[in-house]
């Protein structure tokens, strides 16, 4: 394995990788930076693929655990702390950026990955944390994958990244959401929304079917769009009274519902 040392903030590789602090970049590069020693072995464990690594000499021990028995040819500098901080968006960094690439999701007419799986539709979310809960609950629930809508948070800034807790690494994120929602229902994928006007509820309602969840706004909901072309109107049961549930915690419950009606059939 080759180190290479870099010193000045003015090197190009340092200038090329703060880019990518921005949404911008990041689209164009198609890369984002991972920030942790945990969180990027989990990047390195799962597959992804790292073009660059970035670490404090300070740090070294936990290089060596964490970081190279995952190695695999990655480009490895070490840098002083200050310089490591212009690539973080912490206040105090673990000591450790990666540069990582996006993956690409585009699946062909005639195929899709996952049958029988549900998948997510996020219709213009637009807070960090509930995308990276999503995210998480996501994964644990076995989903097909996240279809970004239009106007829908940014997946790879530092907040959703933080918030995923490394089930970003473990599950497909369709950039093009509105062509992979399109892609679903001519596969036979139903539109489900939770509403107020639904008569039945989630525990009665057969979610192991081809199901896409479409999650809204936080604060205008789902559009006017989706809400006419729903085909499966969903009630959460809310004894206590209150008008609505937080976004995230919704697409939780209505996935770990269709966790437990599959668990159950296949007893």
């Amino acid at each position: 394995m080759t180190e290479f040392r870099i010193e000045s903030k003015s090197n190009p590789v340092i200038k090329m990788a703060k880019k990518l602090k921005e949404k911008k970049y990041r689209n164009e590069s198609r890369r984002f930076l991972v920030e942790g020693f945990r969180f990027l072995e989990e990047a390195l464990k799962s597959g992804k693929k790292v073009d660059k690594i970035f670490y404090v000499p300070e740090k070294e021990d936990d290089f060596r655990k964490y970081i190279e028995p995952n190695l695999k040819g990655e480009e490895i500098y070490t840098v002083p702390e200050a310089l490591l901080k212009e690539l973080s968006s912490t206040v105090h960094p673990q000591g450790v950026v990666g540069i990582v690439q996006m993956d690409e999701y585009c699946e062909t007419k005639d195929s899709v990955p996952f049958r029988n799986s549900m998948y997510v539709y996020l219709d213009g979310l637009q807070d960090p944390g509930n995308l990276g809960t999503i995210i998480r609950s996501a994964h644990a629930a076995e989903a097909g994958g996240i279809l970004l809508g239009k106007n829908t948070v940014d997946p790879y800034s530092d907040k959703v990244l933080r918030s995923s807790m490394g089930s970003i690494f473990h599950l497909p994120l369709y950039s093009d959401g509105d062509m992979m929602l399109k892609k679903l229902q001519s596969q036979g994928y139903k539109l489900a929304v939770t509403s107020l006007e639904a008569t039945r509820s989630i525990y009665e309602e057969d979610l192991t079917k081809n199901l896409i969840l479409v999650i809204g706004n936080e604060g205008s909901g789902v559009t006017k769009e989706i809400q006419e072309n729903a085909e499966v109107l969903l009630k959460i049961p809310m004894p206590g009274g209150a008008e609505s549930l937080n976004a995230a915690v919704a697409a939780s419950v209505v996935l770990f519902e269709k966790v437990r009606q599959t668990q159950g059939k296949s007893l």
